[in-house]
């Protein structure tokens, strides 16, 4: 995924798999920015339900599923 693509994401809700969890946890996050770090697409999200925000690698989501 470029730049480009995740920029494309900004403004969607998309799932997040959570890192280190010992099962399969997907959060329902919408996209609100995105940026290049280390050379790795990140989107800056929030949760569809609860509170806080976090940049997360762009590869750990993928699209809602309806």
């Amino acid at each position: 995924m470029t730049l480009t693509d995740a920029r494309a994401l900004i403004g969607t809700d998309r799932l997040w798999l959570v890192p280190g969890t010992t099962g399969k946890v997907l959060v329902g996050v919408r996209v609100h920015d995105a940026r290049m770090s280390y050379g790795r697409p990140q989107l800056h999200v929030q949760p569809l339900a609860g509170r806080g925000h976090r940049w997360i690698d762009a590869e750990l989501t993928q699209p809602v599923e309806d």
